[in-house]
């Protein structure tokens, strides 16, 4: 046995040391939400340049995940996930440091690519590194551990900022820590899948992919179902740390922080029971949560009223976790094997679409009629065209068979 090989970690520590960096790497990645508040009235940022703040983590994010997506199978998953760790801890540190917005958007940007890289990695490199003979647990591990960490984030940064001087500064540092400790563990770590495919073979260029003409409508009924679950929570991440005082009687960035794992904790929770249900059954539940999620907000904000913000809180958690499990659900049952990684490449990218596109909108209005009165519009917009989808979720038939794919037009 050579040195190397004996001083490599067991299997059963090298596993978790790749779980505890896909939870503190989605950590850092949602953690920003509490302190939005805090930049725009220590900064005097308007409200639109707040939303391109949360904006550019999720162009960061799609970026890997479109341009970046296949390097974990040419240079291997571990050494991907070493890069993105470093590379987070490089974001979080210039998002402490960072003496202005532009600052801050190119940090975010950052933390953005590091952690698309960080959960493709992970996620591969926990099937690859599961003890031998153990129960199949790795899939479940991955689920489990991102979303604590998207959870874990904005409440923990929250308390840090509610509890310490310098709130724009410690919690970044206080997260970037343990992600620096867990990547000097996984250096000792060694690869154990297959080999790395040639350099030569990486393409960067994204692939997409469209199904058959007959199961197109379901497929964009999905990739709408997505693209309005992830709008609606992006909405809350973004601008509800805003307006959240407007409502609530408590204020500072801990309400907020745990307004936002409060969501995500119950998007998370939900799909494990219904995991098996009919995915017709959970796109209607989910869409029927999200129109009633936002119709209670919108109310929340008029009148104001805690008991339709939480209440609006709890059916958002319900109809982000049904939506999306509902809607993967559909369109994994219609690609085939050839066809899975394209498909499922076009639909996250009309997902993460709903992060971008309407909360730009959304933060441009704010800055005209007011934060308040801009979530009021997004909430109204969404109750009708989410009540849209969930009538044509009802005339739709059962999943299509798998078909050829063709691919989508560039």
């Amino acid at each position: 046995m050579t040195a190397a090989v004996a001083e490599a970690p067991p299997p059963r520590r090298a596993f978790r040391l790749i779980a505890l960096a896909l939870l503190v790497g989605n950590m850092g990645a949602t953690m920003i939400s509490p302190l939005l508040p805090i930049y725009r009235l220590q900064w005097g940022l308007a409200a639109s340049t707040i939303t391109v703040v949360f904006v550019a983590y999720m162009l960061g994010v799609l970026s890997a995940f479109l341009f970046l997506g296949r390097v974990s199978d040419h240079a291997g998953p571990l050494k991907v996930l070493k890069a993105a760790l470093l590379m987070m801890v490089a974001g979080l540190a210039a998002s402490a440091a960072a003496p202005g917005v532009e600052w801050l958007v190119a940090a975010r940007a950052v933390v953005g690519v590091a952690s698309g890289l960080i959960t493709a990695s992970a996620t591969v490199g926990l099937v690859e590194a599961e003890p031998a003979g153990a129960v199949r647990r790795a899939p479940l591990v991955a689920s489990v551990t991102t979303m604590a960490g998207f959870g874990l984030g904005p409440l923990v940064c929250g308390l840090l900022a509610q509890g310490l001087p310098q709130p724009l500064v410690w919690p970044h540092l206080l997260i970037a820590a343990p992600t620096a400790a867990v990547l000097l563990g996984l250096a000792k770590v060694r690869a154990t899948g297959a080999p790395p495919r040639p350099a030569s073979s990486l393409r960067l260029a994204p692939s997409f992919v469209l199904p058959a003409p007959g199961a197109r409508a379901a497929f964009l009924l999905a990739s709408l179902g997505l693209f309005t679950a992830y709008a609606v929570f992006s909405m809350m991440a973004s601008l509800a740390p805003t307006f959240l005082d407007t409502i609530l009687p408590w204020h500072g960035p801990a309400v907020s922080g745990l307004a936002l794992s409060a969501v995500l904790f119950c998007s998370s929770g939900i799909q494990l029971p219904m995991r098996r249900r009919p995915q017709a059954v959970n796109a209607r539940l989910g869409l029927s949560a999200l129109a009633a999620s936002v119709a209670c907000l919108a109310g929340a904000l008029i009148l104001p009223s805690p008991l339709l913000f939480f209440t609006a809180d709890l059916l958002l958690g319900l109809g982000h976790g049904l939506t999306y499990l509902a809607s993967l659900s559909r369109v994994s049952g219609m690609a085939t094997p050839a066809s899975r990684a394209g498909l499922l490449c076009s639909f996250l990218s009309i997902g993460y679409l709903g992060t971008i596109v309407p909360i730009l909108a959304t933060g441009l209005l704010a800055d005209h009629v007011g934060v308040p009165r801009a979530a009021i519009v997004f909430c109204c917009v969404f109750a009708v065209s989410t009540l849209g989808l969930l009538v044509w979720s009802l005339r739709m038939p059962g999943t299509p068979a798998a078909a050829q794919p063709v691919p989508a037009a560039r």
